[in-house]
């Protein structure tokens, strides 16, 4: 199954941002074309069998962000947090 993974272009804006300020480097912004890539070419259900979904602690989150998953990003905590709508990963938080 396909899917396709979106990303809001305030919340890209915002990241770059970030990053150009040092919360983020170029690793991350790395790393996060790279899951895009593997949800994109394995597909989700694919990829959640994947090490690459135990290796970014991909996880559900609880209380308000119910329905949302997060993975780490760095190890300073750095996450991004995304939904699963049919076959779309909505990018929500970086």
């Amino acid at each position: 199954m396909i899917t396709r993974v979106v990303i809001n272009k305030s919340i890209e804006t915002k990241f770059n941002k970030d990053r150009k300020q040092g919360l983020f480097n170029a690793e991350v912004r790395d790393l996060i074309e790279y899951w895009i890539t593997e949800i994109e070419e394995l597909g989700y259900d694919e990829y959640t069998k994947s090490e690459l979904f135990i290796m970014l602690h991909d996880h559900g989150l609880k209380s308000d962000r119910q329905g949302q998953r997060s993975i780490t990003l760095d190890q300073t905590g750095g996450r991004l947090i995304y939904s699963v709508i049919k076959n779309a990963i909505v990018i929500k938080v970086i």
